[in-house]
């Protein structure tokens, strides 16, 4: 029973997470690979360091502070 318990609880976490990530635009490698593997077959994906940084460059301007003063 506590084992059921600890996977619902364990299940439930991982669900909010995901869901306040995706509210906080925070790239998801994850299902970048899923609609990799279905939408483009044969390709090689990007590694995940080069997927967070390709996220970060797009999200913050490529590395150049963006600021007013």
């Amino acid at each position: 029973m506590t084992d059921t318990i600890l996977q619902a609880c364990t299940k439930s976490f991982k669900a909010m997470t995901a869901y306040l990530n995706a509210i906080a635009g925070v790239p998801d490698y994850a299902r970048y690979l899923e609609h990799f593997r279905r939408n483009h077959p044969g390709e090689t994906p990007l590694s995940e360091k080069e997927f967070h940084k390709r996220a970060t460059d797009e999200k913050y301007g490529g590395g150049k502070i963006r600021r007013c003063c």
